[in-house]
């Protein structure tokens, strides 16, 4: 049996250079078979390293570079894995199509999101509130900066998530966002909705966050005391609404 012979490589392309800056092109070579895509990414000409395929240096720009062409990389691969184990002969316009979405059969993370959110708006002021929906809108949110921040990218496919995904997501809200354990909590459980719901309607073959749990952790609330209540009770409030609540 002929081995296959995968590779996946950067260049620049020096024909549409624009005051010194290039595109960066990505290509992929499956058996002689070859398929090339943009990067949808820029860098100064002599800031590409020709041979090594990459950015020059340890700047800034030439970190957040390499760290997006790695990603696209790593998502190239899973995207060939998944066709070898299915296909009986895998082309390298079909790892190009499956990495940028094209002919298949899966939905984006933030599609899904969106429809979810679309869906759940409907119901609002029959069975749900709109305060739970902004509550779904801004957790569609942080998952859209997490991917932007993450894997330099506007979305992605649901095929490509992990387990690690979500467990990094945590992450991102804690130190990126500032959320306590209660809020991170609320936003991983509507993100993993979401995938569950796609994983039951067949829209991926695979639910890789069903293992996932995290504690809300929420500090029980304390009683008052017989002075506070007292305190409470003859407090003179100027805010009408703050003295019906009382």
């Amino acid at each position: 049996m002929m081995r296959s012979t995968f590779k996946v490589l950067f260049y620049v392309n020096a024909s549409k250079e624009k005051n010194g800056i290039v595109p960066i092109m990505g290509r992929v070579t499956i058996n002689g078979s070859v398929a090339q895509f943009s990067c949808k990414r820029t860098i100064a000409k002599e800031l590409w390293d020709v041979k090594g395929n990459r950015a020059k240096g340890k700047s800034k720009e030439a970190r957040e570079i390499n760290l997006a062409l790695d990603n696209i990389k790593a998502q190239i691969i899973k995207h060939y894995q998944r066709l070898s184990d299915r296909e009986a002969y895998v082309t390298a316009e079909m790892v190009r199509n499956a990495y940028q979405g094209i002919g298949t059969e899966y939905e984006t993370l933030l599609g899904a999101f969106d429809k979810d959110n679309a869906t759940f708006k409907k119901r609002v002021g029959t069975d749900r509130v709109i305060a739970t929906y902004m509550s779904r809108v801004r957790a569609r949110n942080h998952v859209a900066a997490f991917i932007k921040a993450n894997y330099k990218r506007n979305d992605m496919s649901m095929i490509e998530l992990t387990p690690d995904f979500i467990k990094e997501f945590a992450v991102f809200l804690a130190t990126d966002r500032g959320l306590q354990n209660g809020s991170i909590w609320a936003n991983c459980m509507w993100l993993k909705g979401v995938v569950m719901r796609a994983h039951y309607n067949g829209l991926m073959p695979r639910n890789p966050f069903a293992q996932f749990h995290i504690s809300p952790n929420v500090k029980e609330r304390e009683f008052l005391t017989e002075d506070e209540l007292k305190a409470v009770m003859t407090h003179d409030f100027t805010d009408s609404k703050l003295a019906y609540i009382r």
